[in-house]
């Protein structure tokens, strides 16, 4: 067994990173949020009128995301539900399909928008973990893959990367978790079930290591090679004077 034909296999590749996508479900609660508070203002009740601008305000406002080593500022361009919203609602308090429709982007713009920074900031904290994990400085490595995963909590590569550091620093309790989290969002991950396959081994938890080496076994045969040869490798676990 050659080690170049283990470093060259295509499982250690991200190429298969996955992102799922939290916005529709958050896209449909908005719509039922602000049609709530659009009727509220034009209700013609100036009590629940001006709750209703009060909510809304806060709803819809623009924030300033700082961090420790990352400032991102967005512009206090904020989308807010206009009092004239009023004018287009008739007797019935039916809303103008223009205005409505209108609101409804402004939302999901300001939703997009947040994504994208927060998605940002993760890339930029993985980035910090890789550079940290390269030097062997694992435990920075795992605060910035935590902090990235504050961000982003639906990329399962995150948490195989974070496992696969926890792994070098002997943590085997917190790889199992990873892997779990990892494999309800992709459970079709080689990454997960190697690393959590480890886990259990360090752990002697005899029974479900053996059960998940034949779940390796059977679903990515192509990968025994590389397999037997992590599976099998000794890690030098960091010392922790804390522990």
């Amino acid at each position: 067994m050659a080690l170049n034909k283990i470093l060259s296999n295509p499982a250690l590749k991200d190429h298969n990173k996955m992102e799922l996508n939290e916005e529709w479900n958050n896209f449909m609660k908005r719509i039922g949020d602000v049609s709530n508070l659009v009727r509220d203002m034009a209700s013609g009740d100036k009590e629940k009128a001006d709750a209703a601008q009060v909510l809304a305000d806060k709803y819809l406002q623009g924030k300033v995301i700082l961090d420790e080593e990352v400032t991102m500022n967005i512009k206090d361009d904020r989308t807010v539900i206009n009092k004239k919203t009023r004018k287009t609602c008739d007797d019935s308090g039916e809303i103008d399909k223009e205005t409505w429709m209108a609101e409804v982007s402004k939302d999901a713009e300001r939703r997009a928008l947040d994504r994208k920074i927060r998605r940002e900031k993760a890339d930029t904290f993985k980035t910090q973990a890789v550079k940290a994990f390269r030097r062997g400085e694992y435990e920075r490595a795992l605060s910035c893959y935590d902090r990235a995963i504050e961000q982003i909590k639906d990329n399962p590569m995150f948490y195989c990367d974070r496992a696969l550091t926890n792994i070098k620093l002997g943590y085997f309790e917190k790889v199992v978790g990873d892997c779990d989290s990892a494999l309800r969002l992709n459970e079709d991950s080689y990454k997960a079930r190697l690393y959590l396959t480890k886990a259990y081994k360090e752990l002697e938890e005899h029974d479900k290591y053996e059960t998940s080496f034949n779940d390796l076994e059977n679903k990515f045969p192509q990968h025994r090679d590389l397999t037997e040869y992590f599976l099998n490798k000794r890690e030098n676990f960091e010392e922790d004077d804390d522990d």
